[in-house]
C-alpha cells in the first residue's frame, strides 16, 4: 500500500460503547472500548482512557498524530450534553428516544441543516480534542469497517442499527478501496428500533442484552404472536426500506403492545425474531438482485443477531458472508480509521488474523495483584496446555486472561471462561455463578480443521466464524457430544480457531480433543453479569473470586480457588 504523509491515524467514537483506534502506516495498532477501562458497560461519551491506551500502544503523543477522525457527523446531543447519557438505559419508547428519532428524520430533509450541524459537531469535537479533526458518517463508517476487513474484492454491504447520522441503515456497493451508498433506510424505519422496543417490553436492557431475546426466541417453535409483529415491522412496497407504526403514538400500554400482553415471553420473542429475519431477508434479496453481487458483508448493531446472520448466509443468492467482529457502535472508531485510509491512501480490503487489539499485562503486574489476594493457591509453569486440558476433563471451570484483550463484544480466548461442552446441565449452574440469565446459550470453540464434523453449512462463512458472529445448524455428532453448547433449536454460535490465531488457546482445545475425542469446549466471556469483559489483572482476579471459579490461567500463573 502506498502511504502518504498521514502515517498515524487516531480515530474515535463518542456514541454508546464509545471507543478509540490507532493506525500506523495503514496497520491496526490498537482498538478498545472505553467500557473496558472505566468498567461501565456500554459507556458513552468521550473515550479518554481508550484514546490514552491507543496512543500509549503506538508509542506516540497526540501531537505526533497526523490525522484525528471522529465517527458521527450529525450527533451533537451526546457531545453537547454528555452527562445526560452516562447512565441512560435507552428506553426505546420514552420521550427522549422519540424526539431523537424525529430529529434524525428531520435533519435528513435539509442539506443546509446537515452542513450547519456537521460544522457544529466538528467545533464541539475540536474543542474537546484541542486540534483539527475529520468527521465520518455513521453508516459509511460501519460499511468500511465490514468491507475493509472482509478480504473480498467486491461485496454488497448492508448496515442495520437503531439510528446514526439520520439513517437507520444503508445498502452499499463495495469494490476495491471504494464503498458507495446505493440507498439509505430512513431513521423512522428502523429495524433496530423494532427489536429495541421488544427487548425492554420483555424486561431486558436493549443496549446490553438484546441477544437474550434471540436466545429466548429459540425456546418456542410456535408463532401465535406473529400477526401482531407484522403490524409492528414490515417491508416497504419497493423493498428498499422498512415500515413501523408512528413512533410518537406508540406505548407499551396501548395498541399492539397491549394486545401482546396475553402472550408468553417466549411467544413474543419467537415471533419478533422470526419477523426480523423474514423482513431483513426480503430486504437483502432485493439489494442482491439489484446489484448482482454474491458476497455479503454486514455491520451495525442488528448484525449482532447471529440467527439472522445464519439465515442471510443460507440465501441461495449469497456465496460468502462476513460480519464485522465489532459490528455495533463499538466498531465505529475502527471503521472511521479504515474509511480515511481507504479514501486517502488507497487501502484495500484485507483479512484479520485476529482481533487482539486491546491491552496486555506482564507477569510482574499479575504477581502484584495475586499477592493482595487470600484463599488462593498459585503455580507457575511455562506451558499450561496439557494441565488446563486435564482440569477441563475433570470438570473444572477455568478462566483464561492472557495476551492482548479482544476487540468487539465476543471473548475469543484471551478473556475467556472454558468448561467441558458435554455437560447438559451447565446452563443451570454456570450462568448462576456468573449471575447471568439461565436461558442464554453458551458458545463453543472448535478447531477449524474439525469444524465440518460439528456444523452444517459452513462453506462461505468460515472466516466470519473465527469471530463468533454467525450461527450454524449442528450435526448429530455435535448434538450428542456437546449438549452444553447446542441451543434448544439445534444451532450453535462457534468460534473456529487455528493454531496461528492463538497458539496456547488452540493447544488447550486440541489437547482436550486428544484426551476425550470431543472437539469443542465451552467458551464464554470472562466477566460478571452487567460488567464488561475483564481488562486488567485486577479485573480478572476479582471476577475469578466473585464467580467462585475453580481455576484462573493468567499469563504463566495458574491460580486455584481454595
Amino acid at each position: 500500500m502506498e502511504t502518504s504523509r498521514d502515517r498515524i491515524i487516531l480515530s474515535f467514537s463518542e456514541d454508546f460503547t464509545s471507543n478509540a483506534s490507532i493506525f500506523v502506516d495503514g496497520k491496526i495498532i490498537a482498538s478498545a472500548a472505553e467500557e473496558r477501562f472505566n468498567r461501565k458497560k456500554c459507556s458513552s461519551g468521550f473515550p479518554e482512557q481508550a484514546i490514552r491506551y491507543c496512543l500509549s500502544e503506538a508509542g506516540v503523543e497526540l501531537a505526533d498524530v497526523d490525522v484525528v477522525v471522529a465517527a458521527n457527523r450529525l450527533h451533537f446531543v451526546y457531545r453537547l450534553f454528555p452527562n445526560q447519557f452516562k447512565e441512560y438505559n435507552h428506553d426505546f419508547l420514552n420521550l427522549k428516544q422519540k424526539v431523537y428519532m424525529h430529529y434524525h428524520s428531520a435533519v435528513m430533509k435539509s442539506e443546509i441543516l446537515q452542513k450547519l450541524i456537521e460544522r457544529f459537531c466538528g467545533t464541539l469535537v475540536e474543542r474537546r480534542v484541542g486540534r483539527k479533526i475529520v468527521l465520518c458518517d455513521h453508516h459509511l463508517t460501519h460499511a468500511y469497517s465490514a468491507f475493509m476487513t472482509s478480504g473480498f474484492d467486491d461485496a454488497l454491504c448492508i448496515t442495520i442499527d437503531n439510528i446514526g447520522d439520520g439513517l437507520s441503515g444503508g445498502v452499499f456497493h463495495c469494490a476495491g478501496s471504494k464503498v458507495q451508498m446505493l440507498y439509505g433506510v430512513p431513521a423512522l424505519a428502523s429495524a433496530g428500533q423494532f427489536y429495541g422496543e421488544i427487548t425492554p417490553y420483555l424486561g431486558v436492557n436493549p443496549l446490553k442484552h438484546a441477544g437474550k431475546v434471540t436466545g429466548l426466541a429459540a425456546r418456542c417453535d410456535t408463532y401465535y404472536a406473529y400477526p401482531l409483529m407484522m403490524k409492528l415491522f414490515s417491508l416497504r412496497e419497493d423493498q428498499k426500506s422498512f415500515v413501523l407504526p408512528p413512533i410518537m403514538s406508540k406505548s407499551f400500554k396501548r395498541g399492539v403492545y397491549r394486545k401482546l400482553a396475553k402472550y408468553s415471553a417466549e411467544d413474543i420473542a419467537a415471533a419478533a425474531q422470526r419477523r426480523l429475519e423474514d423482513v431483513v431477508l426480503d430486504f437483502a434479496k432485493q439489494a442482491l438482485a439489484l446489484t448482482g453481487l454474491r458476497r455479503l458483508v454486514l455491520a451495525g448493531g442488528v448484525a449482532a443477531n447471529v440467527r439472522m446472520n445464519q439465515r442471510l448466509h443460507e440465501l441461495e443468492q449469497v456465496d460468502e458472508i462476513f460480519v464485522h467482529p465489532g459490528m455495533s457502535d463499538a466498531g465505529l472508531s475502527l471503521g472511521a480509521g479504515l474509511w480515511y485510509l481507504a479514501e486517502k491512501n488507497g487501502l484495500k480490503p484485507f483479512k484479520l488474523n485476529d482481533v487482539f487489539f486491546g491491552p496486555e499485562f506482564d507477569d510482574e503486574a499479575v504477581k502484584r495483584e495475586l499477592d493482595k489476594v487470600g484463599g488462593i493457591k498459585v503455580q507457575k509453569k511455562p506451558n499450561m496446555a496439557d494441565t488446563i486440558a486435564r482440569l477441563l476433563v475433570d470438570g473444572k471451570v477455568v478462566a483464561r486472561a492472557s495476551g492482548r484483550m479482544e476487540y468487539g463484544p465476543r471473548a475469543l480466548g484471551n478473556r475467556t471462561i472454558l468448561y467441558k461442552a458435554g455437560d447438559p446441565t451447565v446452563n443451570d449452574w454456570l450462568n448462576v455463578k456468573l449471575r447471568r440469565t439461565e436461558f442464554m446459550p453458551f458458545a463453543p470453540v472448535t478447531p477449524a480443521e474439525d469444524a465440518s464434523k460439528s456444523y452444517l453449512g459452513l462453506a462461505g462463512a468460515e472466516y466470519t466464524a473465527k469471530f463468533m458472529t454467525i450461527a450454524f445448524d449442528c450435526t448429530d455428532e455435535m448434538k450428542r457430544q456437546c449438549p452444553g453448547v447446542v441451543h434448544v433449536d439445534g444451532t450453535a454460535r462457534p468460534q473456529l480457531i487455528c493454531r496461528e490465531d492463538n497458539g496456547e488457546y488452540y493447544d488447550i482445545v486440541k489437547r482436550y480433543f486428544e484426551l476425550t475425542g470431543i472437539s469443542s469446549l465451552i467458551n464464554t466471556s470472562f466477566n460478571m453479569h452487567e460488567e464488561p469483559i475483564v481488562c486488567t489483572p485486577y479485573d480478572a482476579i476479582r471476577a475469578f473470586k466473585l464467580g467462585h471459579l475453580d481455576y484462573l490461567l493468567i499469563n504463566s500463573f495458574l491460580v486455584e480457588n481454595v
